[in-house]
């Protein structure tokens, strides 16, 4: 009751800041941006995207990662009420589902470990890399919102923003495998909701 209690004051403090939505829709932009301009300066495009953009390979990945940013942005909307039930699994199911199944049904025969020796840490890198202005991004628009489970809404804000720089990189990947994707896109992800949780009980400490 005493951290509703301050939430709810604090939330009166933050009455005069623009809407979560409009902040979070306005963060997502720029992250986006900032992701795709990071992995053009690093990877640049995959050479055949013009080809490739129109077959399910391609797609695949796009709409996987399209999946979990709009689960995760569900979940965003919950976590920076005090008050409110978060349902993480409930966000992020319909992605991690979708990834799963294609992985499963996956007959491409393109290895786990990718193409070339290096295409693991090529793909996890450049995700990573490519998520940490995004992170910066949604965190500083959760502060729009009066989070209460700081750790929580940066692992949200983490999964969020990997989810984005993931998105961005499907136009440098040249890894086609469902299989590979389902993996080291989520272990990718997964590494950025570590970064975000740990940041978080910092930058949206108020």
């Amino acid at each position: 009751m005493l951290i509703k209690g301050l939430a709810t004051q604090a939330g009166k403090r933050r009455a005069v800041r623009p809407r979560f939505d409009a902040v979070l829709a306005a963060a997502l932009l720029v992250s986006f941006l900032a992701a795709t301009a990071i992995v053009l300066l690093t990877a640049g495009t995959r050479p055949d995207l013009m080809v490739i953009i129109s077959t399910w390979t391609f797609q695949f990945k796009v709409v996987g990662m399209i999946l979990i940013a709009v689960g995760t942005v569900l979940v965003a909307r919950h976590i920076v009420q005090p008050g409110v039930p978060v349902h993480l699994l409930h966000g992020l199911g319909p992605g991690v589902a979708f990834l799963l199944l294609g992985s499963l049904f996956d007959r491409s025969g393109f290895p786990l470990l990718g193409a070339h020796t290096y295409s693991v840490p090529a793909c996890a890198g450049v995700i990573i890399l490519s998520s940490i202005p995004a992170l910066g991004a949604i965190l500083a628009a959760m502060r729009a919102g009066t989070p209460t489970h700081l750790a929580q809404a940066g692992a949200v804000a983490g999964l969020l923003a990997g989810s984005v720089g993931a998105l961005s990189y499907t136009i440098a990947c040249l890894n086609d495998g469902a299989s590979f994707v389902a993996l080291w896109y989520l272990v990718s992800i997964g590494i950025v909701a570590v970064i975000g949780a740990i940041t978080g009980r910092i930058a949206l400490r108020w």
